[in-house]
């Protein structure tokens, strides 16, 4: 199972469409850490083929600031990161994800793009689709999750 990881596309529909796009005939899923998340939802009729899902970030209205997906087997811990203070470092996000026992952790907020693991947890940012921020590119990311429950995950630039 392939997704497709975005996050603060702040109102940039057009970038994310192109994005969805081009990966569509290689991914199932396409997951949003917020700031703008009805950028994501309101695309699903072009593409009824994939499961959307958003979180809600701090410029968004809804009340949904993380979830959590079981896919494979595996555990993926979705936030914005604005609620475990991402912009003033990790340590509140690793607690939490960790707290949460998931396999993945995927969060935004800070538009910079980096992924790493941390006792066990794959850790990805995916950074800004349309506003990068502190020498970092604009970007997505792509996790893959195989059969037997084989985590795998990259960043890249848009």
């Amino acid at each position: 199972m392939k997704l497709l990881i975005t996050s603060d596309t702040h109102g940039e529909e057009i970038p994310l469409h192109e994005l969805i796009t081009q990966q569509a005939d290689q991914i199932q899923m396409v997951l949003h850490m917020g700031d703008c998340a009805e950028d994501l939802l309101v695309l699903q009729p072009e593409f009824p083929q994939l499961t959307l899902v958003a979180v809600d970030g701090n410029v968004d209205y809804g009340d949904t600031p993380e979830k959590c997906l079981t896919l494979k087997g595996r555990k993926i811990f979705m936030t914005h990161g604005h609620m475990q203070g991402v912009k003033m470092g990790l340590s509140s996000l690793i607690n939490h994800a960790k707290q949460q026992k998931c396999d993945v952790c995927l969060f935004g907020h800070t538009h910079f793009q980096e992924m790493f693991t941390h006792d066990d947890i794959l850790f990805m940012n995916p950074g800004s689709l349309v506003e990068p921020r502190g020498g970092s590119r604009a970007g997505y990311g792509m996790i893959e999750i195989t059969d037997d429950g084989k985590i795998s995950g990259e960043v890249f630039p848009a």
